[in-house]
């Protein structure tokens, strides 16, 4: 299903992209002046343009449109691959994980955009998205649900990725009705293991100890980076029980070139199995870690698409 043209993270792609990081962020820099002096629109609106950049320089083929629409309360700031809706191609909401850019999140899930047409989210107190005035999972599946209902039409599947992957099984539980299909991709379910909490805060303090990460870490993850102290040990396992929508979970493995090996044990492995005997759980994807789509986006790809095999008309 690949064009003649290179596929989709090639090497060579990705040498384009690296190759145009250094103008993405200096653009990045010029919006946080704009923001800075109180022009906020003119940030927004130079900021949405920055995803179809990236994702140019991996697939030249391909556009992108980056835009804010309502959620329940907050605006959700998005963009679409491609631009433009294709006519009988389904659609797949795609939301990324924790501190992760728009315009990074797009070149990742840019990979899927031969299975369905894309909508790339934010998480809420990311970007230009807003944050609700509940920091929960049922909250911001909240917020995505109103955003599908007033941007989409039939079924859909939703791709969720680290943190992601739990909104997305808290949204299709809520909208079961729309929501065909849910891929995790290295889903944590264990949230306040000390490695995975330790490596979070590292990256909230290089990151500058934004208030609003730190809030989803403490509300939902159950831990506070400022001083990586456990509040609550929280594992939503009951997310997978009985669930009335096919879902597939794409693991890392223990390669750390991107910052941790899979947030996901084999004794996770063992319990998601048992609360939901269905659930899709093909081999780890090689030579990755919880960066699973960033390591190794086409063994990624794979990896769904033997998941996709049994049956041509389900999942994305």
């Amino acid at each position: 299903m690949q064009p003649a043209a290179p596929p989709p993270h090639a090497p060579s792609a990705w040498g384009a992209l690296e190759a145009a990081m250094p103008a993405l962020e200096a653009e990045m820099r010029r919006i946080n002046t704009l923001l800075a002096a109180g022009a906020r629109d003119a940030a927004i609106t130079a900021f949405h343009a920055l995803p179809e950049q990236a994702v140019r320089t991996l697939r030249p083929d391909l556009t992108c449109r980056g835009m804010l629409l309502p959620g329940r309360h907050v605006p959700i700031s998005l963009c679409r691959i491609p631009a433009t809706p294709r006519t009988g191609m389904p659609v797949a909401l795609f939301l990324p994980g924790l501190q992760s850019s728009l315009l990074l999140a797009a070149t990742r899930a840019a990979v899927f955009v031969d299975l369905a047409d894309l909508i790339v989210c934010e998480l809420p107190n990311h970007g230009a998205t807003g944050m609700p005035p509940e920091v929960s999972l049922a909250s911001f599946a909240a917020e995505y649900a109103a955003l599908i209902d007033h941007a989409t039409t039939g079924p859909l599947a939703v791709f969720g990725e680290s943190l992601g992957g739990l909104v997305a099984l808290a949204l299709a539980r809520s909208r079961p009705e729309r929501v065909r299909s849910v891929v995790l991709l290295d889903t944590p379910f264990h949230l306040t293991r000390p490695a995975l909490a330790a490596w979070i805060t590292r990256s909230w303090h290089a990151g500058g100890k934004r208030p609003g990460i730190r809030a989803i870490c403490r509300e939902i993850m159950g831990f506070d980076p400022a001083d990586d102290t456990t509040l609550a040990t929280h594992r939503p396992f009951h997310l997978l029980r009985a669930l009335p929508f096919a879902c597939a979970h794409l693991l890392g493995g223990d390669a750390t070139r991107s910052g941790a090996g899979s947030a996901v044990t084999e004794d996770d492995v063992a319990e998601m199995k048992a609360v939901h005997p269905a659930l899709l759980l093909p081999p780890r994807v090689p030579d990755s870690g919880h960066a699973v789509l960033l390591n190794n986006p086409a063994g990624t790809l794979q990896a769904l698409r033997a998941c996709l095999a049994p049956s041509a008309t389900s999942g994305t």
